[in-house]
């Protein structure tokens, strides 16, 4: 569970990866449980914003303690790699650059300029950061942030 909690240590790829798949999963279940639960309004997208504050903190430390085993500075890089995708969160929940269009007598919002941007800068910094963290390898041995993963598991 300090996967999730704790901001401290090191973490291997596998690990990294286990986590990424942990959240997905409960991305995806939290998603179509509050779109099946909740009607669509304000209410909801309070909801939601609470769910992404809620899932970018264990992100976070997820994200933390893989950068901690590539020994870099926790603070530049997650900023980087998740302020893209909480920016295009938001703009998405309050459909901030949105605009709606009807089609068929549906109100159908479409992303402008300003929110296509954002969301073609959040892929690109989150395929960096998926190459960065889950494919690059560690730190061999003890660093700054603590022993190697890797190390502890096989010793």
């Amino acid at each position: 569970m300090t996967l999730f909690t704790s901001f401290d240590g090191r973490i291997s790829r596998h690990t990294f990866w286990l986590g990424f798949l942990v959240m997905a999963v409960i991305g995806v279940a939290v998603g179509l449980g509050l779109f099946a639960a909740l009607p669509a309004g304000l209410g909801m997208r309070i909801v939601q914003l609470i769910v992404v504050v809620a899932m970018c903190y264990i992100w976070a430390a997820v994200v933390v303690k893989r950068l901690h085993d590539r020994d870099k500075p926790a603070v530049p890089y997650a900023v980087i790699f998740l302020g893209p995708a909480i920016l295009n969160s938001v703009m998405t929940i309050f459909l901030i650059g949105y605009t709606a269009v009807d089609i068929a007598g549906v109100a159908v919002a479409v992303p402008g300029r300003s929110a296509m941007i954002v969301t073609y800068v959040s892929i690109a910094v989150s395929l960096w950061m998926i190459v960065e963290l889950g494919f690059l390898k560690g730190t061999s041995g003890e660093n700054r942030f603590g022993p190697d993963p890797l190390a502890a598991a096989n010793g």
